[in-house]
């Protein structure tokens, strides 16, 4: 009886465990990662939470515009029976705002892969070109 109620409480202790280790994982900025990730010094730690920051604030107002765009497309369509110049004028707009977006984001990339050690510049922008680059499988 004692024996599993060992058992029992070394199994609560380890959830609580993972528990607080998974959290720490997925509140952490990404930042954090790519410097565990590739073993970082402060210094570059630093520059990549710096870049981090500025495409967070460079980024932001894309988010806003694609909502909006995104809205006005779905009220453009809604109200129609077939595709308008509105329409193409809504998809045209959402469009020119991903495009944006995703050379905001490659930017950052190549700036945050320029921080990193030469030999691991390709892994890092392998992990994270799929954010950008709508893959067909080649690679």
């Amino acid at each position: 009886m004692k024996r599993g109620l060992f058992i029992l409480l070394g199994i609560l202790l380890l959830g609580v465990i993972a528990e607080q280790a998974a959290t720490r994982f997925f509140r952490s900025a990404p930042s954090e990662w790519l410097c565990h990730e590739y073993s970082l010094m402060p210094a570059q730690t630093e520059r990549i939470k710096a870049l981090e920051k500025e495409y967070g604030s460079r980024c932001g107002p894309f988010c806003t515009q694609m909502c909006e765009a995104n809205a006005n497309l779905e009220t453009v369509t809604l109200g129609s029976s077939s595709i308008t110049p509105e329409i193409k004028a809504a998809i045209a707009e959402t469009d020119r705002i991903r495009s944006e977006t995703r050379i905001l984001m490659l930017e950052h990339f190549y700036g945050v892969a320029a921080e990193l050690p030469p030999e691991k510049r390709r892994d890092y922008l392998l992990k994270v070109l799929p954010l950008v680059i709508e893959s067909c499988g080649s690679r």
